[in-house]
């Protein structure tokens, strides 16, 4: 199941994610959960990351601005909890190719 977010009343899929586009949300991600390990608070700067890393992982399909509109977008908790799943859909990915693979090779495939 593809992972989507709904900004401004439009639901937006989450495309197929490109190694750079990868690898740039590992260095964001990694830069906040350091600072979450410390004191559990981000900072301005991270919290602008977040946002624009979102934008960059739906393919840029939505703007920043689109996505802390105060009434369309997304608030605080969600913007977190949206970043926050975007390692829970690769991971759903990952799963759903290891249990094709499994049982492609229990099919003898």
């Amino acid at each position: 199941m593809k992972h989507e977010v709904i900004i401004n009343n439009k639901k937006y899929e989450m495309p197929k994610m490109d190694v750079d586009t990868y690898m740039e949300y590992l260095e964001i991600r990694d830069d906040i959960m350091g600072t979450e390990k410390k004191n559990g608070l981000y900072t301005a700067a991270q919290f602008r990351k977040m946002m624009d890393c979102i934008c960059m992982v739906y393919g840029n399909q939505f703007t920043v601005d689109e996505l802390k509109d105060k009434d369309t977008g997304l608030g605080v908790a969600a913007i977190i909890m949206e970043f926050a799943s975007i390692e829970t859909s690769l991971g759903d990915e990952v799963n759903a190719k290891v249990e094709k693979l499994q049982e492609n090779f229990s099919n003898g495939k």
